[in-house]
């Protein structure tokens, strides 16, 4: 039964941008409204009272009559007072609102808006319209804002509307920021990781070649002495000592091609990066640090 109500409710949206109005358009008939559309404050005057929508949703700035001016039109209107009118704008000044509040704006949506929000707010007008279509009447106040003396004509229905529409804009502005902010600390720990990598490579890089000439220097005579008899005891030493130079090799060169953090635990929370090498050499490792 709701769904059928949502395919029956007309809404006109007032935009002067074509590409806006085409966006919005499409969105509100996505989620199952019908759609009347104007491209200025005239234009929707008109349709209003040709069509007599459920909703109104206007931009501000507009040629011939902007959204303060629609507004005041609308509400002084015997026949479309009670449409509820929602504004499309950064009320980026106290002013605007108290604007807003004079020429008789029911409700105010920030650009640029999120799309769920704007359905979320619009379904809930809608679903509480024919509670709040009844028109107190209008007050006279003086108020301060930002330093500056107003004077404010309005209903304490629309003062209440807009005012909550403030507080669902500033949590949702809030909400924006906190994931700003999230995404811009995961950017910078990214960035920070990457830095950290590319310091660790480069002191990998300097440290294998540092300590790859002194091995192979040790190496060569070793192997040049083992190609000759030697008593065996020596010969022993000597192979024991070139095993384990060709263990150390190995590492290195595992460790000069490591592209990620490989860790192992070794007690407690400290890791080790994982260079676990193979007590036997392969042969063609022993080939390739014997052409050396």
């Amino acid at each position: 039964m709701e769904i059928e109500k949502e395919k029956t409710t007309t809404l006109l949206i007032v935009e002067d941008s074509p590409t806006q109005l085409l966006i919005l358009k499409n969105l509100l008939e996505k989620n199952g409204f019908n759609v009347e559309r104007a491209v200025d404050g005239e234009a929707a005057l008109s349709c209003a009272r040709n069509h007599n929508p459920d909703l109104i949703i206007s931009d501000i700035f507009m040629p011939k009559m902007n959204g303060y001016e629609l507004c005041q039109a609308l509400k002084q209107d015997s026949h479309l007072k009670l449409i509820p009118v929602i504004l499309l704008t950064t009320m980026s000044a106290s002013e605007s609102i108290v604007k807003a509040l004079n020429t008789g704006a029911d409700y105010f949506v920030p650009k640029p808006y999120d799309e769920n929000y704007l359905i979320s707010k619009i379904k809930s007008i809608l679903a509480t319209k024919d509670l709040s279509g009844n028109l107190d009447h209008k007050e006279t106040m003086e108020v301060v804002v930002d330093g500056k003396r107003h004077t404010v004509t309005s209903t304490r229905q629309q003062i209440l509307n807009l005012l909550l529409s403030t507080y669902d804009a500033v949590v949702q502005k809030n909400n924006e920021l906190h994931e700003t902010q999230k995404k811009l600390r995961e950017t910078q720990d990214q960035l920070i990781e990457s830095q950290r990598l590319a310091a660790i490579a480069e002191v990998v890089s300097t440290i294998c070649h540092e300590i790859n000439n002194p091995l192979t220097a040790v190496m060569l005579p070793l192997q040049v002495r083992l190609r000759h008899d030697l008593p065996d005891n020596y010969r022993k030493d000597f192979e024991g000592w070139l095993e384990m130079l060709k263990r150390i090799s190995a590492a290195v060169k595992k460790l000069s091609g490591l592209k990620a953090s490989q860790t192992t635990s070794a007690g407690g929370e400290f890791k080790m990066i994982d260079l676990s090498i193979e007590r036997n050499i392969s042969s063609s490792e022993n080939k390739e640090i014997d052409k050396k």
